[in-house]
């Protein structure tokens, strides 16, 4: 299924944490995971009605090399890891929680890692799973979406939430297509096959995005969400501009790069900006109301970068909005 010059199997060793005993009430994460080689091993079958998580790491930051941006997020996957692995369970007692893997880029075949990593994607949901894809940089979108645009059937519409500071609606360059080119890519994909490009973007920051950035993302129709009024105060309005884009699509592909927030909160991303989003109750229940219209197909976060991350601040964010994206 998958080519094995990208792909890498978890440790073993990489799963370990506390442990206060076997039953349901007290286990962690480290303690329900099961670790699947693709190469050799078999995925568990899922009963009719049982939840399945599988989580899928990307190593790839070619994307932001070509970008311009700090490199190091080819090595976030782990850095998550490590930070989920105390994490309590409080998902349903037979829900199955699989690791994947790896998606490796091999040297700059930035193209390659993509299409692996759609060819997981689409095996998983094929499966019954529900992907949370860990990268890595944001150029894990166009390989996340093309798995779940590949899975899903013709009348289905796709729906896509970006939380970032950026559009990622940039044009490929010289040096090709990279980790700001992403949704540009999904809109000339849409267009080419007739279909919409349901695309909206939330923590647009104004000083990290050009003019004709703006220009571009209304020439195609996209409505974002300025990071300056993502607020508490704006409660009602926001909720409201979420679930009406939910509404338009029989499913959701959920994305958030972490250099969406403040610098304080996540510093460990390959492009950091002063100020951003607060991870404070107001943007969890955010999050939550997303995942409650029971239409998110998969998920990913990007941009975890643990070169520059301070105490795993960024990791443990990362880790925390996992929590509660499959809780």
């Amino acid at each position: 299924m998958i080519d094995s010059l990208f792909y890498q199997k978890t440790s073993a060793e990489t799963w370990t944490g506390r442990n206060d005993g076997t039953d349901l009430a007290v286990q962690r994460w480290h303690q329900r995971v099961i670790l699947v080689d693709l190469l050799h091993g078999v995925i568990p079958l899922l009963s009719p009605g049982q939840k399945g998580i599988a989580l899928i790491g990307f190593s790839c930051d070619e994307g932001v090399r070509r970008n311009g941006g700090r490199v190091g997020a080819k090595d976030g996957p782990a850095h998550f890891r490590k930070a989920c692995c105390n994490l309590p369970v409080h998902f349903d007692e037979d829900a199955v929680f699989l690791d994947l893997g790896d998606v490796v880029c091999m040297g700059q075949d930035m193209e390659g890692a993509q299409r692996s990593l759609s060819e997981v994607v689409s095996f998983a949901l094929a499966n019954g799973y529900r992907p949370l894809v860990i990268g890595g940089g944001h150029e894990v979108a166009y390989g996340h979406y093309t798995g779940i645009n590949d899975y899903l059937k013709k009348p289905d519409s796709l729906g896509i939430i970006n939380f970032d500071a950026h559009f990622d609606l940039r044009e490929p360059n010289e040096h090709g297509t990279n980790s700001g080119t992403g949704f540009f890519q999904i809109a000339e994909d849409c267009k080419a096959s007739g279909k919409p490009f349901s695309y909206l973007p939330v923590g647009i920051q104004l000083n990290s995005n050009t003019k004709h950035l703006f220009d571009t993302a209304a020439g195609l129709g996209v409505k974002h969400i300025h990071a300056e009024g993502f607020m508490a105060a704006n409660q009602e309005v926001i909720k409201h501009q979420l679930e009406e884009f939910i509404a338009g699509s029989s499913h959701i592909y959920l994305t958030i790069c972490m250099d969406v927030f403040s610098s304080s909160f996540a510093p460990g991303v390959s492009a950091a900006a002063f100020s951003g989003l607060i991870p404070d109750a107001f943007f969890f229940s955010c999050l939550k109301s997303v995942m409650a219209g029971g239409k998110v197909i998969s998920m990913d976060i990007a941009e975890c970068n643990p070169v520059f991350d301070q105490d795993q601040r960024t990791a443990k964010l990362a880790a925390a909005l996992a929590f509660s994206m499959i809780t």
